[in-house]
């Protein structure tokens, strides 16, 4: 092994445990990997810019602003009404994944979540059924339906731009289309007949789903003229309130805790209480000398609500501390606490980094909530409402622009025009308009795509992968090309499990390429599966997007997803590599 192989495979070492510790944020993570990469001349300043000009990437962007339009065309309540509150749980859960499926195959599947995620804990509410039994499947078959076309997830885009930049021969809709329907209409049987089962209940009555049986650790102080300075914690009444438990203070650099009933509240003591939502709420609309900090402006305009929300892999938010992140005037609203891993997160809120998948309770009024994009955070607890177009020839219009799609999904057309013809018709009948694409692109998402296919260039031109690869086809030969194609299936599948999708298309890409070369096959089956393993995290909420989105609002824990998604996976990589066996004759 060549030092500069070494210093290739430390540096993917790097991105990957950045990666999965959230060390960074996700697209500064690639870019730190990339300049890296640079610094030793291992690609070239050619090479990382090349994938700005990459049309794949181009086409990435041009679909989530089509996609956008077609979801503002129909709107977000037309989800809701396909869904009776007469509904039996199991038959909403099978209607539920089979839509979500369906629209996922076309739409990308991170949006679709985000509006599905209150309309399902909708219909829980209302039928006194747990959330947590339908929000697994929910994301689940939005990951297995995206699979059904080349454009259902962004992992198939980055893949086909690894394609073109090596000018290989491209995967058509046939290779997504067959595999694509079968592993989905597996995925709707299992969650219909063992994965409800295995689901767990977090909780069985209507009530204790209002008042959202997570709890939470909120931070008060004691202010300047509070009733409460110089008393004690008993005389203040705080032992004993209901439903909430007084865990700490903190009085200057000073943790104190546990806390005695004698001890002297001071000004400027700062308060942490354990309790639910609504006991917090209760807590502190009470004139009772506590106030959170940093409030007085929200207070003194009138009443105040209680939002929830997650925090997506991908957002900018992630690895910022509170303080830092200038949230409350991007989104006019106040993180007063956080719920992370089916755990309490103490300690002073501002000095908090956030996390992916951190569930956050927010300060804030509803008529001047603002959601300024849906890459960064993403409200569960009120509908991000979008106006529905009451004419009904931009129904009609919806429709075509659906059906012109799929012409480009499928051949008949060149997908870049077609996206490129619909993007302007959008904007010409005033369907979208500059706020809205503003508010749609992802800049973090080219970051990372660029950076990816730069990653795959210097592991192909140092001789890093084929040297992988020869290490794969070392240990799978003894079975022939379905022995090498199922271990590498089985090690992508368990990396995507720890880190984003993209890192390991841009790891293994050149893995896949080297190892078609290396035993003289297509390269086909090989790029097949690596979109099938890449997409396909069951397993764990950290490697998927939308795994890490309902993560929080359906309480479930770790091991809710292994415990879950273990028995899918081996069932869905046997199917896989079955398929591609017989269909590629290997």
């Amino acid at each position: 092994m060549e030092l500069i192989q070494v210093y290739v495979l430390l540096v993917i070492c790097f991105l990957i445990y950045a990666l999965y510790k959230e060390l960074f944020n996700p697209s500064l993570s690639f870019f730190i990997a990339t300049l890296a990469l640079l610094i030793v001349k291992a690609i070239s300043p050619a090479d990382l810019l090349r994938g700005l000009s990459n049309q794949q990437v181009v086409i990435v962007f041009l679909l989530v602003l089509v996609t956008a339009g077609i979801r503002t065309i129909f709107g977000v309540e037309w989800f809701a009404r396909l869904f009776s509150f007469n509904l039996k749980p199991k038959t909403f859960l099978l209607r539920m994944t089979m839509f979500v499926s369906s629209i996922s195959a076309f739409l990308n599947n991170t949006p679709i979540v985000a509006f599905m995620i209150p309309y399902v804990k909708a219909w829980a509410e209302r039928t006194g059924h747990a959330p947590s039994k339908f929000l697994f499947p929910l994301s689940m078959a939005t990951i297995l339906g995206g699979m059904i076309t080349v454009i259902g997830t962004s992992t198939s885009l980055i893949l086909a731009g690894l394609i073109q930049e090596y000018k290989l021969p491209m995967l058509v809709f046939t290779d997504f289309l067959y595999l694509g329907l079968i592993v989905t209409v597996t995925g709707w049987a299992y969650l219909y007949f063992f994965g409800y089962k295995l689901l767990p209940e977090t909780t069985s009555r209507i009530e204790a789903f209002r008042q959202n049986v997570k709890e939470y650790i909120v931070e008060t102080e004691i202010f300047s003229g509070s009733m409460l300075i110089g008393k004690t914690v008993r005389d203040a009444g705080l032992r004993n309130l209901k439903d909430v438990f007084l865990v700490e203070i903190i009085r200057s650099e000073e943790i104190i805790s546990p806390v005695s009933p004698e001890m002297k509240l001071m000004e400027g003591d700062t308060l942490f209480f354990s309790g639910n939502k609504q006991s917090i709420y209760r807590l502190i609309k009470d004139d009772n000398g506590l106030r959170i900090p940093k409030q007085d402006k929200l207070e003194v305009e009138g009443q105040f609500n209680f939002v929830e929300a997650v925090i997506p892999a991908g957002s900018e938010l992630v690895g910022r501390r509170i303080k830092d992140s200038d949230f409350r005037r991007r989104y006019n609203a106040s993180i007063i606490a956080i719920h992370r891993d089916g755990k309490q997160v103490s300690g002073k809120v501002g000095e908090m980094k956030m996390s992916g998948g951190d569930f956050l309770l927010l300060l804030t009024k509803d008529e001047t909530l603002n959601q300024s994009s849906i890459t960064d955070l993403f409200f569960v607890s009120v509908p991000d409402k979008i106006d529905s177009k009451e004419n009904k020839w931009i129904r009609w219009f919806g429709a075509a622009c659906f059906l012109f799609l799929i012409a480009g999904i499928v051949g008949v057309l060149p997908l870049f025009m077609v996206c490129m013809i619909l993007l302007m018709a959008m904007i010409a009948f005033k369907i979208l308009d500059i706020t809205d694409i503003r508010k749609e692109l992802d800049l973090g998402l080219l970051l990372i795509m660029v950076s990816a296919l730069a990653i795959g260039v210097a592991l192909d031109k140092t001789g890093t992968a084929p040297m992988l690869a020869h290490g794969i086809i070392k240990v799978g030969n003894s079975l022939g090309p379905v022995g090498v194609i199922s271990l590498f299936f089985i090690v992508t599948t368990l990396i995507t499990s720890l880190v984003t999708n993209a890192a390991v298309v841009a790891v293994m890409f050149p893995i896949a390429m080297s190892i078609a070369d290396q035993m003289h096959l297509s390269y086909t089956p090989f790029f097949v599966a690596l979109a099938f393993s890449a997409s396909g995290d069951f397993m764990t909420p950290i490697g998927y997007q939308t795994n890490l989105m309902i993560y929080g609002p359906g309480g479930y824990r770790f091991k809710d997803f292994v415990r879950v998604g273990v028995p899918f996976t081996v069932l869905y990589t046997v199917i896989c590599i079955v398929f591609i066996a017989y269909y590629y004759h290997l």
